[in-house]
């Protein structure tokens, strides 16, 4: 089984820094934004760094000085996290999106970042501005893919995990019959299909609502817009 790694780091002050995506226009029903193909975290627990990664390889915008090949370790970001998350020490598996966020504001990727507390928002926000680090709890039935590339939000939790919203269709029917979904890239290399796979709004809404964190940022060193 894949190792998971995201921790539950909260602070009431989050409230304050209330995500506000712009309104979509009423004909505005899907948007894929441009990413590079899955990273693969391995044996690791290192999926919240992963995420990280991610989200700066991902449209509208892509960070000049980033490349993972000559630049970003992804073991030392994750290391770097630790450092600067809740807990003592770094014999422990995983730490939280927000050490995460921490560590991009403080070198300078990006000059803030912002939180999401219910779907309506995450919905827009990835319509309309861009893609969205999640942090939930992911459950036993989520390891599969069915063969309609969805992950069901079913089964006891496995543990924390944080992955990449990266796209939306508000038109999509769901397996569980609702309309609406997501599409994740995850970092389990070729897991699902190529990386990635779908999830309905009533499952990611659950998740949110269970613990879950979704969290996003404006960044500063624009290399290309897609």
């Amino acid at each position: 089984m894949r190792k998971l790694g995201r921790l539950i780091e909260k602070d009431h002050r989050d409230i304050m820094f209330a995500m506000k995506p712009q309104k979509a226009s009423s004909d505005l029903t899907y948007k894929f934004w441009y990413t590079s193909p899955a990273y693969d975290q391995g044996r690791t627990s290192q999926c919240v760094a992963y995420s990280g990664i991610k989200y700066l390889d991902t449209g509208p915008i892509r960070n000049r000085d980033f490349d993972v090949k000559k630049h970003f370790s992804f073991t030392d970001l994750y290391m770097d996290c630790q450092r600067n998350d809740a807990w003592d020490g770094e014999e422990y598996d995983g730490t939280s999106v927000r050490a995460l966020f921490k560590i991009l504001k403080r070198d300078g990727y990006v000059d803030r970042y912002e939180w999401a507390f219910d779907l309506a928002t995450v919905v827009n926000h990835v319509l309309t501005t861009g893609p969205v680090v999640m942090g939930t709890w992911w459950t036993e039935d989520m390891f599969d893919v069915d063969d309609r590339g969805f992950i069901h939000a079913t089964g006891s939790p496995a543990g924390g995990h944080a992955y990449l919203l990266k796209g939306v269709n508000k038109g999509t029917w769901c397996p569980d019959g609702s309309r609406g979904a997501f599409r994740i890239i995850n970092s389990w290399g070729n897991w699902g299909q190529n990386g990635c796979a779908s999830i309905s709004f009533n499952d990611l809404e659950a998740l949110l609502l269970s613990d879950g964190e979704a969290c996003a940022a404006h960044e500063v060193q624009l290399l290309q817009k897609y």
